[in-house]
């Protein structure tokens, strides 16, 4: 079905943590695997999302519907990339953003309850895990930086220097709203190139 040619989760965990082997098995015995299809949801904005997923391989769009209905792209999440709702998930409230898969996807996820018992038997995830939501703060601070004060042309080179892979994944329409530009304007900028 999909060939798996990125890191393992327990590759991932013994290069970023200093568990041993023996622990790493025991931690990921915890997480479920699963293989989706590109279009399935993680979660959905409006719903408790109560774990945390692993993106062994695949490409994970976050997006939210606008007042006026309209879908806007908010956040991409390639291999390798742990993911949730956050708020949903440490707190138990409705998930703000939904989550779905731009291809077809290999999975793990673990529950809020695995999770919290994982932090108790290896107190030095807490560290890997501290070291994960700040990479991901600091690339939303990056993110938010860059569409306050950059013009749209700008944004799109910014995009096409950090994040290439975005642009080789992403739908141009999904590029746009994540750029926060239309699709014409994109366009535009694209044909100067």
């Amino acid at each position: 079905m999909i060939e798996n040619n990125t890191m393992e989760l327990p590759e991932h965990l013994i290069q970023r943590t200093r568990l041993s082997q023996e622990n790493v098995n025991v931690a990921v015995a915890l997480f479920d695997r699963n293989e989706r299809s590109k279009g399935h949801a993680l979660f959905n904005e409006g719903e408790i999302c109560d774990r945390i997923y692993y993106i062994e391989k695949g490409f994970v769009r976050f997006s939210n519907i606008s007042e006026s209905g309209k879908e806007i792209t908010t956040w991409f999440f390639p291999d390798k990339s742990f993911l949730t709702a956050i708020e949903s998930f440490y707190n138990g409230k409705p998930a703000d953003t939904t989550c779905v898969l731009n291809e077809d996807s290999v999975i793990y996820s673990i529950s809020f309850s695995q999770f919290n018992q994982l932090l108790n038997d290896y107190p030095e995830l807490g560290k890997f895990c501290f070291a994960v939501v700040f990479e991901l703060a600091r690339q939303m601070v990056e993110y938010i930086s860059s569409s306050k004060f950059l013009t749209a042309e700008d944004r799109y080179n910014e995009l096409i220097k950090r994040h290439p892979l975005i642009l080789q994944k992403a739908t141009l329409g999904q590029i746009a709203s994540f750029l926060g530009i239309t699709q014409e304007t994109l366009s535009r900028i694209r044909a100067k190139k």
